[in-house]
């Protein structure tokens, strides 16, 4: 490599940022264009790419009849932009027998290079507290994908997998290691950090642990709510075993601590929930709530009905996305809350979806608390956009493995 003045700081990871000598490199306003993505593809492969490569990168998915000299169509372009900017003066293009790469002349310093090159040399290393401190660099610099905006692209992607892999292990790695040292103050704050990057991983176990370790009892239990919600609202699954396993040690250590007991009983004798019509909760709390009514209303008698009010266009057919639904899904919400009394409860299972449980009623005053609810609503034609289903809660499955099965039934359309 000569000797240079000319430096590229780049970030290719979570986002897209350039800068040279300090200035930054804007090229053209949608980062997607071929310009951009044969500027960032240089930039990344830093020892020069193949010209046929260049080709399949930018060209592989689209018919294009003459795919060489679109390429030389691209690179004066890019040229052309490099040129216009205030940064020195070069030929930032280089080619060299059928090789492209940016120019000898200019360093580049790019973030998703330095993350692989500390991630493999921290993995292979065999001197614990020299691995510790070399994850510890790799992880900082991991804000997320690589080249988020390019997604679509094949290299991009086969190197978004690869670097993410690299990611996940020396995360685990990381969380280990702060395991084994018991210095869950760590564990968390890594542990959170990979959360927020890919919430659906499942690193809320780890910071789970952290927050059960250091006494954060109460924080805890809601991240494991946040996440049951997540998971079920977002891929339609359960919590993993993982997570479930540290709620039961989170309960042991609540049930072995009468101070925790204590502070428990006064979060919930100060609740600020409105006991005024309905109970509003979301949909994984509605099935647990549900699984344990059923069984308590088994012994009393009392018959039951699950009622799904479904947004519709007005004939019959369910509401697609819209300002119209997310308007109507809050007004249909209140009209619940208000028309049925304060021993039901409702949740949002869809965006166009709700289900109701209805306790100590007959099927003609079900019909009753529906005319209730388009009463609710606040115009009069809004009530035709509410199609209702109702179906009886099968008091002979509670505490059976098929206690939830009308009601997957129901919301599901089967009914």
């Amino acid at each position: 490599m000569y000797e240079t003045s000319i430096v590229f700081n780049v970030k290719f990871l979570g986002s897209v940022d350039i800068t040279c000598n300090g200035t930054p490199i804007v090229l053209e306003r949608n980062n997607t264009t071929k310009v951009n993505q044969l500027f960032q593809m240089l930039l990344y492969h830093q020892h020069g790419v193949a010209r046929d490569q260049v080709i399949y990168n930018l060209f592989h998915n689209e018919d294009i009849a003459d795919e060489s000299n679109s390429l030389r169509a691209i690179v004066f372009r890019l040229r052309k932009s490099l040129g216009a900017l205030d940064i020195p003066d070069e030929d930032y293009v280089y080619i060299k027998r059928g090789t492209y790469s940016i120019s000898p002349m200019a360093q580049v310093e790019c973030d998703a290079i330095k993350f692989e090159e500390l991630a493999k040399q921290a993995l292979s290393s065999e001197d614990a507290n020299h691995q510790q401190e070399i994850l510890e660099e790799a992880i900082e610099l991991y804000k997320g994908d690589f080249l988020p905006t390019l997604s679509g692209y094949e290299w991009v992607v086969t190197t978004q997998v690869r670097l993410k892999r690299l990611f996940d292990r020396c995360i685990k790695q990381l969380l280990e290691i702060y395991d084994l040292q018991k210095d869950y103050n760590k564990m968390y704050k890594i542990s959170h950090r990979a959360n927020d990057i890919y919430p659906y991983d499942g690193w809320q176990t780890y910071e789970m642990k952290s927050l059960i370790e250091t006494g954060k009892t109460k924080d805890a239990l809601k991240l494991y709510e946040d996440t049951e919600t997540l998971m079920f609202e977002e891929l339609g699954i359960s919590v993993s075993a993982e997570m479930t396993e540290q709620l039961d040690r989170l309960g042991s250590q609540i049930k072995n601590n009468t101070d925790l007991i204590s502070e428990v009983k006064k979060n919930l004798d100060t609740s600020k929930e409105e006991i005024e019509g309905a109970f509003s909760c979301t949909y994984p709390i509605f099935v647990e709530s549900y699984r344990y009514i059923k069984r308590v209303i088994r012994r009393s008698g009392q018959a039951a009905w699950l009622m799904l009010c479904t947004i519709t266009d007005g004939k019959g057919f369910a509401l697609d996305d819209s300002d119209r639904l997310d308007n109507l899904s809050e007004e249909l919400a209140e009209a619940i809350r208000v028309s049925a009394r304060g021993g039901d409860m409702f949740a949002r299972y869809s965006k166009n979806q709700y289900i109701v449980l209805l306790l100590d009623i007959t099927q003609e005053d079900c019909v009753l608390v529906q005319a209730r609810i388009n009463e609710n609503m606040s115009k009069e034609s809004r009530k035709r956009y509410i199609k209702y289903n109702l179906a009886p809660v099968n008091l002979a499955s509670a505490g059976t493995d098929n206690d939830t099965a009308e009601l997957q039934d129901m919301v599901k359309g089967d009914k």
